[in-house]
């Protein structure tokens, strides 16, 4: 490989990286003399991957304003693992092994292949040049410049020097470009091909996929096109390939026109139902975004690897709804992508600018904060700072830095000078130099924001509060806020109306923010969910939320129907709820419901209580209290066939209905799911193979097996002993029978588990990750797991993957379970001690125990008895309306003078 270098300051070495790779010589050229450098050598620096290249004597060799071109001569190997350069291979239609060699090289990727400058602001020209067999076909970034005959250097020796069984490819140059995006495939492949705009896309699949690929075709050619207009910078490129692979790490890659797709999530059959493959679709308009976020404009470094990802991610979603609005895909990116931003702050804590040197770290930004957290930051401001000032402040972005690399504040200063441009914003002081602080408020925060509302209702002013979802952080943000109230319940105008300080509290009157709000009026924030952060609001306008949605509940939009859901859970977390009776008539509302983003996002609430509720006095009355609610709903999904035109937000909702039909027992959903489980484990039943739809299948099986007779459980036991072990389905069925609610099969799954025969069915491992789902999902089999660990617990502490899991256990301990949790925990203990392990096992005041239960347990303390008077006073109310004792109307009227005593007493304490 050769590498042409400009000196921009004199150094006595060069550095490369290179891993893995076998030098065997090294040659430099000073090109404005050509004279070769004689006394050079290398040496490595294996914890950095570095190749060094140095004189033998010590000085500054290399001096500045100098131009050297550098030839390095080395061997690689080709991988199996999916980095590098790697091979595969596939069986053709006649059962013949077929051969394909690939490249994955980012993040850091690229050293395995060639000595290089591995870093993604180090953009250099590759002209690139690959000999292959001729009965394969050799693709890269850009078309094929030539191809001819290969020159064979050994046979050159004999006087005969063209090799016939090979041929050397060799490709256009590039534009400057980032090592981690160079790519090729070496194949067999077919492809099917478009050109719109002077822009030639290919799909390319193996010959025995040869009639699929057409939709991904479509889609590529429009998605390219709609991202032109959209961002107003063309596709610089001549052509874009996507190609299927049977391996390929992680779904796609990026790779500057000639992106790599898993086969799976590329190759779908031309009838495909496009319901079916919307995520396949998403992730390819992901993989076409990056050509403008991230190959365009790269990450100055790593640090940056949401400006990639993160638009990416967005962009993905945006542009898919843009082409297809039937499918409603924003959305799906709520309970998609912002769940698991949301939910990811549980788990791992990083701000999205995030400082990392060595490959592994590299590796792991790679992450939810960097796609799915950055992704709702970008939609954040996409709305606050409105479409057409922040579409043009990107695009500036992406013309001033196209080729080249930037960092996080030449997008803000770009997005500034939009900003500072638009006279909607003239009036706010913010609008002329704050963007970079507001936007760096976000991507240099850990956590999310919670943003609290209490309301004056005689002075009529609002006190906004702010703070981290993190009770010890001392975070602060720049928020863009926007209302709606029911004076003026305007939910489309999504930009912001005021932006709150990063201070802890404000007070401002309706006028000052720009709200025309009654004080008899709700007042709503956040409209349609733009923002990243959760709301709180006090009872008093949770009440009049309440109201509203029992009255007419189409008044307030969907999204923000299902944002009152989604915001209970910090609510709770935080005990903050000053009743619990709010929080009941706000769920009592979903009768009505028919829309099922609601749904999608009251099913945590509406599970979580429950969990928390069992074994309580109010736990059957809260079960038939959430039957009610739920039957309208699952009877209208369910006259749906399973898996036949449904929508991405349409699966999850069946699912989640489903999963909470169940939870409560409502017998059509205990029917339907032993009905199709029952099938698919002794019929010949196969579940709809797409992914999409696997996790629906599991919830079936669970469920289709909460209460199954002696007979069935038995013949399920058996199946497993005639069965082979490696199966989706032998896997699928051992975890759905930890949803059984019977005590006796709870003890014979335990032994299946664990017993002296389970090393027979599977290792040690499994049996372990299997023992603490049970216990995490299944709260019936939790007294009779403790009597299994009393009965067992000297055989079961010879793995140590037992205590480790026993730890995890102690996490969900309940207060009332603690002395007998206490003295299993000493049983152990002193038979770990015989062999010296009784460290390994947690500590009997460790402050881990029960700290997984622990605000459920304190939301109880507060709580139980106001949850069960509502939920006697409630079933008592419906039983008296269904004798006709009172009307529909004056039950509802009946449920709401409670809100009207709390609003009056709530104005009498004011006025006092």
């Amino acid at each position: 490989m050769t590498i042409d270098i400009d000196i921009r300051e004199t150094t006595n070495e060069i550095v490369l990286h290179a891993k893995n790779i076998t030098v065997t010589a090294v040659t430099m050229l000073e090109l404005h003399t050509n004279e070769k450098l004689l006394d050079l050598t290398y040496t490595y620096e294996k914890h950095g991957s570095y190749l060094i290249i140095h004189p033998i004597e010590n000085y500054a060799a290399f001096e500045e304003g100098q131009r050297y071109r550098l030839e390095i001569l080395y061997k690689g190997l080709l991988r199996e693992d999916s980095f590098g350069i790697y091979w595969m291979t596939y069986s053709d239609d006649k059962n013949a092994t077929v051969y394909v060699t690939a490249t994955q090289f980012e993040p850091t990727s690229a050293r395995l292949a060639f000595p290089c400058y591995d870093e993604p602001s180090f953009k250099a020209n590759f002209t690139i040049s690959l000999t292959h067999s001729n009965k394969y076909t050799a693709i890269s970034n850009m078309m094929v410049r030539q191809t001819e005959p290969s020159i064979d250097a050994n046979a050159a020796l004999d006087g005969n020097s063209v090799d016939a069984t090979m041929v050397t490819t060799t490709f256009h140059t590039t534009p400057p470009m980032s090592t981690y995006l160079v790519a090729f495939v070496i194949s067999n492949f077919v492809y099917i091909s478009e050109e719109y705009r002077g822009v030639q896309q290919r799909i390319f699949t193996s010959p025995r996929l040869a009639d699929r690929g057409r939709k991904a075709l479509k889609n590529a050619v429009r998605t390219v096109a709609m991202l032109e207009d959209f961002l107003g910078v063309d596709y610089p490129l001549a052509k874009l390939d996507h190609v299927a692979l049977k391996n390929n790490f992680g779904a796609a890659m990026e790779n500057w026109g000639l992106i790599t797709y898993k086969e799976d999530n590329l190759a779908k059959p031309d009838d495909a139902d496009m319901h079916k493959n919307l995520k396949d679709v998403i992730t390819q308009n992901h993989e076409i975004a990056h050509q403008w976020f991230g190959n365009l404009v790269s990450p100055q470094w790593w640090t940056y690897a949401w400006l990639n990802e993160g638009f990416a991610t967005y962009f993905g979603y945006l542009v898919t709804d843009l082409l297809y609005p039937e499918y409603k895909i924003m959305d799906f990116f709520l309970i998609d992508s912002a769940e698991r931003a949301y939910s990811y702050n549980y788990m791992t804590v990083r701000p999205m600018t995030y400082y990392v040197e060595n490959e592994t770290a590299i590796l792991s930004t790679f992450d939810i904060i960097s796609y799915h957290r950055a992704a709702c930051v970008i939609k954040m401001f996409h709305h606050a700072f409105n479409q057409k000032t922040f579409v043009h402040g990107i695009s500036q972005y992406l013309r001033k830095y196209q080729y080249t690399f930037a960092n996080e504040l030449n997008l803000f200063d770009e997005i500034q000078t939009a900003v500072a441009a638009d006279p909607t914003f003239s009036q706010h002081a913010w609008s002329q130099d704050a963007v970079r602080d507001i936007m760096l408020s976000w991507t240099h925060s850990e956590w999310i924001p919670i943003v609290s509302i209490a309301r004056d209702y005689i002075s009529n002013t609002i006190t906004i509060k702010q703070r981290s979802k993190d009770q010890h952080s001392r975070e602060h943000w720049w928020i863009p806020l926007n209302f709606a109230s029911a004076s003026a319940a305007e939910f489309e105008n999504t930009s912001v109306g005021y932006f709150m300080p990063p201070l802890e509290e404000v007070t401002l009157n309706a006028s000052q923010l720009g709200i025309e709000l009654g004080i008899h009026d709700w007042l709503i924030v956040n409209k349609q969910q733009t923002g990243f952060y959760h709301v709180l609001y006090n009872d008093a306008n949770l009440w009049l939320i309440a109201k509203q949605l029992h009255d007419n509940h189409t008044v307030i939009h969907p999204l923000n129907r299902a944002a009152i859901f989604q915001d209970l859970g910090p609510l709770i977390e935080n005990n903050e709820i000053q009743s619990v009776d709010v929080i009941f008539e706000l769920l009592n509302y979903l009768q009505y419901e028919d829309n099922l983003m609601p749904w999608n996002q009251v099913a945590d609430t509406i599970t979580s209580l429950g969990k928390n509720l069992f074994g309580t006095p109010a736990y059957k009355l809260y079960t038939h209290f959430v039957r009610q609610l739920i039957r309208p709903m699952f009877r209208r999904l369910y006259e749906m066939p399973l898996a036949e035109n449904l929508t991405n937000t349409e699966t999850l909702a069946r699912q989640k209905i489903m999963e909470m039909a169940c939870f409560v027992d409502l017998r059509e959903c205990l029917d339907y799911t032993h009905n199709l489980a029952h099938e698919y484990i002794f019929g010949n039943t196969k579940f709809n193979n797409d992914m999409s739809y696997y996790a629906m299948y599991e919830t079936i099986l669970c469920l289709g097996v909460k209460y199954l007779s002696d007979e069935e459980f038995n013949a399920i036991l058996k199946l497993f002993g005639e069965t082979q072990r490696d199966t989706l389905w032998y896997d699928d069925l051992i975890y759905s029978l930890r949803c059984t609610q019977s005590n006796s099969h709870l003890q014979q799954y335990l032994n299946f588990l664990l017993g002296e025969n389970s090393t027979k069915i599977m290792n040690d491992n499994e049996s372990m990750m299997y023992l603490f789902y049970l216990f995490k999902s299944n709260h019936v089999a939790r007294p009779v797991m403790w009597t299994f660990f009393e009965s067992n617990y000297r055989v079961l502490c010879r793995s140590q993957l037992f205590v480790e899991n026993f730890n995890r256990i102690a996490e969900y301990l309940k207060r009332s379970n603690y002395e007998q949790f206490l003295n299993l925990r000493n049983m152990i203990a002193a038979e770990l001690a015989k062999e010296g392990r009784e460290k390994t096992l947690i500590a009997a005041n460790s402050p881990r125990i029960g700290r997984k239960v622990k605000i459920s347990e304190t939301f109880l303390d507060k709580f139980n008895n106001q949850i069960y008077e509502w939920l006697r006073r409630h079933q008592q109310a419906t039983y008296a309306a269904s004798l006709g004792a009172r009307s529909s109307a004056t039950q509802i009227g009946h449920l709401f003078r409670v809100a009207g005593k709390f609003l009056r007493k709530v104005l009498i304490k004011k006025g006092r």
